[in-house]
């Protein structure tokens, strides 16, 4: 590794940039601390033609129960994973995928979305979607950041070379 310590040298410069005090604590990974979001295709047994999807966030300790659940309660034979991304706020997430189809008038009830018969989205374009709303979420991430870093060179006092 070209820097040994960066782990800690990464802490040490986001503490200075968001001018958070120093405290001794261990960074170890909690799994309950990420949360996945998630797609399953859905297939209604009665009308076949409905085009029907599954969102769905869980924690990483909690994801394989919550897909048990949901699969227990529509039939594992009647829907299939089309998405599973790590996201830093599984209901942000949620609420922005919902807020997208509910604005191309989807029915939107619950985590079930529901295209309009006449729509012209099938589980490629669906997924394709949601991928792009993943990514401009990050991107909203990474702009906060290098902004915050950006006000943090120009107005404080420490040089950092990181």
């Amino acid at each position: 590794a070209a820097y040994p310590d960066l782990e800690k040298r990464l802490e040490t410069y986001m503490r200075k940039v968001f001018y958070f005090r120093d405290i001794d604590t261990k960074n170890g990974y909690d799994p309950a601390a990420i949360e996945y979001f998630g797609v399953l295709s859905l297939i209604d047994v009665r009308s076949p033609r409905r085009k029907l999807w599954y969102i769905y966030y869980a924690s990483e300790n909690d994801l394989e129960q919550t897909v048990d659940r949901i699969h227990h309660k529509y039939g594992k034979k009647n829907m299939f994973e089309l998405y599973r991304k790590p996201v830093f706020s599984g209901a942000g997430m949620r609420s922005r995928v919902k807020n997208h189809f509910a604005g191309l008038k989807w029915y939107v009830k619950g985590n079930i979305l529901e295209a309009t018969p006449d729509s012209p989205y099938n589980d490629e374009k669906v997924v394709n979607t949601i991928a792009d709303l993943y990514h401009s979420e990050r991107r909203r991430y990474f702009d906060f950041l290098v902004h915050r870093n950006q006000l943090y060179k120009q107005y404080g006092c420490n040089h950092l070379n990181a």
